[in-house]
């Protein structure tokens, strides 16, 4: 167990993707860290890491790893076979069990992060999310995971399920409607910059105030006058979403239009 601790950890990594860009960037760049090979079916994928580890495209001999990550789609970790390796091996997904891969010690490792190629993310304040099936791995997948990042939860798949829900809520819907924000600005000849320091200063929020505590606006305010003259200058899905936030607003902080 405390093995990992003094030596070199070996790492295998599946996936040439957004998360398996950053993490192989990362353990790439960390001395305790041997990226031992990089894998993925495609020979293109591999072309921008050739300069950073061995590569290869068959999953059948690969090198030997104490830590396999298969950073792929849902339907590539179940599609893997691993079960002829005999290292650890987890996948990076918030929704599914590690039963899902094919592999005689399994475990997860979810990033708590969203991930953009062109945008450089500080992978030791990237939340990690850990679990392994068998207690014994457990130390070793942590090993790993403080390594890269100071913030490492032991979180169980139940509770995983519930903090994915959570984040796609709280990055891929915010970011839905701020995109709404950017057309109407776009759309009526604004330039979306002026936006800028108040979609700052209400993520900032967050980190102060409850998100209840944080809200502001016509709907938190029951300002009728203002909800029915903005609702008449949207339509379509804009309007939906106006609506049905205005309402959710409203339920939560029991006004009522």
């Amino acid at each position: 167990m405390f093995l990992f601790l003094t030596t070199m950890i070996r790492i295998g990594i599946l996936g040439t993707g957004k998360v398996a860009t950053h993490l192989i960037k990362g353990c790439a760049a960390h001395p305790s860290l041997d990226l031992i090979e990089i894998y993925n079916r495609s020979e293109n994928g591999l072309m921008p890491f050739k300069d950073i580890a061995p590569t290869t495209t068959d999953l059948n001999s690969l090198n030997k790893a104490d830590l396999y990550i298969v950073a792929l789609p849902d339907e590539g970790i179940k599609n893997i076979n691993l079960l002829h390796t005999k290292g650890l091996v987890v996948h990076t997904s918030g929704t599914n069990s590690f039963r899902l891969l094919q592999a005689n010690r399994r475990g997860v490792l979810y990033p708590a992060q969203s991930f953009s190629k062109e945008k450089k993310i500080d992978l030791t304040k990237t939340p990690l999310c850990i679990e392994t099936e068998k207690e014994e791995d457990f130390e070793i997948l942590k090993s790993f995971a403080q390594l890269i990042s100071k913030q490492v939860h032991p979180v169980a798949e139940d509770k995983r399920q519930k903090l994915h829900l959570a984040a796609v809520f709280a990055n891929n819907f915010s970011n839905s409607v701020i995109g709404m924000a950017y057309d109407i600005c776009k759309d009526n000849d604004l330039d979306f910059k002026i936006l800028q320091p108040l979609l700052q200063e209400t993520f900032l929020k967050t980190q102060i105030l409850s998100p209840k505590s944080a809200q502001t606006g016509p709907a938190v305010r029951n300002d009728v006058a203002t909800l029915k003259q903005q609702l008449n200058q949207l339509s379509g899905t804009q309007k939906e979403v106006y609506q049905i936030l205005t309402k959710s607003i409203q339920e939560n902080h029991g006004s009522e239009l």
